[in-house]
């Protein structure tokens, strides 16, 4: 009896010992899938990371080539931008790039205005009392995007 009891007991530790070898198999298997997730992960948002560098540089150039064209609280005004991201796009552009497109859509040399930082006076009247806010005055001729795309006027 007492070798038919040695017997269970070995099967029972064998069957212990397979369990355990599968359990810790299917773990470092699930740990690599978790591994290969996070580096898929990883490769992708540096991937889209450079797609919206790419597409911020374009927004810039456009905005900076607008606001070379017309007003810069116009473009700001028209495509829905504040005018921060409008200096900020005017800031950051090529100059030269910016200066060569303007001329292709113009068939003229024109000068870029480049905005680095605020001008002096700040909006502030040399008599007091704050300069009216260009984007609270309707420039000639100009109309919103959105009333471009079908908005009632009064709704933006």
């Amino acid at each position: 009896m007492a070798s038919k009891g040695t017997n269970k007991a070995i099967e029972a530790l064998q069957r212990r010992h397979e369990a355990e070898r599968t359990a810790l198999k299917a773990a470092v298997d699930a740990g690599a899938v978790v591994r290969r997730a996070q580096e898929r992960r990883a490769s992708e948002l540096a991937r889209l990371d450079a797609v919206v560098v790419e597409a911020e540089q374009g927004a810039d150039f456009a905005l900076a080539v607008l606001a070379s064209l017309v007003a810069p609280d116009v473009t700001a005004m028209l495509t829905e931008e504040t005018p921060a991201r409008v200096r900020q796009g005017q800031q950051r552009a090529s100059a030269e790039d910016v200066a060569s497109r303007v001329g292709e859509l113009t068939d003229s040399v024109v000068a870029v205005a480049r905005r680095r930082g605020r001008p002096k006076g700040g909006g502030v009247r040399p008599g007091g009392g704050d300069v009216e806010s260009a984007a609270s005055v309707p420039a000639a001729g100009v109309e919103r995007v959105g009333a471009l795309a079908g908005e009632p006027p009064g709704a933006g």
